[in-house]
């Protein structure tokens, strides 16, 4: 039975810091504990600060009750990521709290990512939490699932909470107030840390939620609770900031603020089967080219069709295991001519003249296998066109290990 929309309203928060490290290389993630046999990660949404800047939001909450105007803004672009900064004469509309967030997954300037009762989704990211963001006795969040809309207090929700006077990270199911993982906050202090997070949208209890935490190569929260409710009515999407009480008796509050990275979103789809990812082409880097949706038969919410020009390209980042793996390319070529590319995997050409051959149609869609050797964690997978003719319309590429 679905709840009622009277949970107490809460919300999310991030702060500030010294020198920021260089990024590190992302090490592999492990397989996905609640993802089902027969079912692969789809990439949804892969946004990059420098290029889709704030266009990457359903909504933003920068000061919405325009309390610190010269400090504006609060949330921005910062290069590769994205900077929260949190100063102590901010203030929201409820007066005892501060609040700087974005919500949801945008895809376009007309659409965004809409997460359904029923269905799995994985959302990764790095995240940079400086020693001046620290835990509090009252709430600071930095993470939440919520239904759209005033009035609800969030489904789950990623704080920083001192317990015993240890200032710790946990993840929680917001009500009725289901411990899933915790662990210290100083050891990550002032580090770049990779977040892995699922969640099965279920009413009642057929909800579940993984949260993975990761310092460099080590996991330090690998954490899985099931038979919970994680659905309060409409539709889920996550959140991002800092959203803090000033309620705090611990003298923690200062100015601060919080940077991310990375940010993908995964809906599970049938397919595949495990160890297989999907990436949608329409979320990678498209050099010369437009995502359109006017020949069926495609994937996710379209394809690329990159111009008839030679070195006009698709540029996916993929995760991986370091070893041996399949790279399966969904194209289609409603044209008579052979549209060759090259495929590089980190700039190392895996296949100079890799043939596209004519589909028959542009509605008719055919896969190449090529294979790659990966290293461990991210790793970059371009498709350039070798002549005038351009690339073939891309759909997808899978990455099978």
């Amino acid at each position: 039975m679905t709840q009622p929309l009277s949970r107490r309203r809460f919300g999310l928060l991030l702060g500030a810091a010294a020198a920021v490290p260089l990024l590190p290389a992302r090490p592999a993630f492990a397989a996905p504990t609640l993802l089902p046999s027969g079912m692969t990660w789809q990439l949804m949404w892969s946004p990059s600060a420098s290029a889709n800047g704030m266009g990457a939001w359903e909504s933003i909450e920068d000061d919405r009750a325009d309390s610190h105007p010269a400090g504006a803004p609060h949330i921005r672009p910062d290069g590769d990521n994205y900077r929260f900064t949190m100063h102590m004469v901010d203030r929201d509309t409820s007066t005892d709290r501060q609040r700087h967030e974005v919500t949801g997954n945008r895809t376009s300037s007309s659409s965004y990512l809409s997460w359904k009762t029923g269905e799995l989704w994985r959302v990764t990211y790095s995240m940079y939490i400086p020693s001046t963001l620290k835990a509090t006795t009252t709430f600071t969040h930095i993470f939440q699932t919520k239904m759209p809309g005033s009035g609800t207090s969030p489904i789950t929700v990623t704080s920083l909470r001192r317990v015993d006077g240890r200032q710790t990270i946990e993840h929680k199911i917001f009500e009725p107030n289901i411990l899933v993982g915790r662990t210290d906050l100083e050891p990550l202090h002032n580090k770049w840390i990779d977040i892995d997070y699922e969640i099965k949208i279920g009413d009642g209890s057929a909800g579940a939620v993984r949260w993975v935490v990761r310092n460099g190569g080590t996991t330090v929260v690998d954490a899985t609770t099931t038979g919970v409710d994680t659905f309060l009515g409409d539709r889920v999407r996550p959140k991002w900031g800092i959203y803090r009480s000033l309620g705090d008796t611990s003298g923690s509050l200062q100015d601060c603020h919080l940077l991310l990275t990375r940010l993908r979103s995964y809906k599970a789809v049938p397919g595949g089967g495990g160890g297989v990812t999907r990436y949608e082409a329409e979320n990678a880097t498209i050099s010369q080219g437009v995502v359109e949706s006017n020949h069926t038969g495609f994937s996710g919410t379209g394809f690329v069709n990159g111009d008839n020009a030679a070195g006009s390209y698709v540029e996916w980042t993929v995760n991986g295991a370091a070893g041996a793996a399949t790279l399966r390319i969904r194209y289609a070529n409603g044209t008579t001519a052979g549209r060759p590319a090259t495929i590089t995997v980190n700039g190392a050409t895996v296949a100079a003249d890799q043939p596209f051959n004519g589909t028959g149609a542009w509605t008719t869609w055919a896969t190449a296998a090529v294979p790659v050797t990966l290293r461990s964690g991210a790793n970059t997978v371009r498709i350039t066109a070798n002549t005038a003719g351009g690339n073939p319309n891309l759909d997808y590429i899978e990455v099978a290990q």
